[in-house]
C-alpha cells in the first residue's frame, strides 16, 4: 500500500507535499515510508496534525 501522498507528477512519482527540488534530494530517505502507506513518515504525520486527522 503506498501513501496517498505518493502520486505521479509532471515531475515523476514524488511526495506531493514536498517540492519537486527537496524531493530529488531526500527521495531515499522518504520512500520507505511512501512504501509503507505513510507510516512513520514524518512529513505525512506533520500533515494529518495540521489537519486535524
Amino acid at each position: 500500500m503506498r501513501c496517498p501522498m505518493y502520486r505521479p507528477t509532471a515531475d515523476g512519482l514524488r511526495c506531493i507535499l514536498m517540492p519537486p527540488e527537496e524531493w530529488r534530494i531526500s527521495r531515499a530517505q522518504y520512500e520507505k515510508y511512501c512504501n509503507n502507506g505513510g507510516s512513520g513518515c514524518p512529513i505525512y504525520a506533520r500533515y494529518l496534525s495540521s489537519r486535524g486527522g
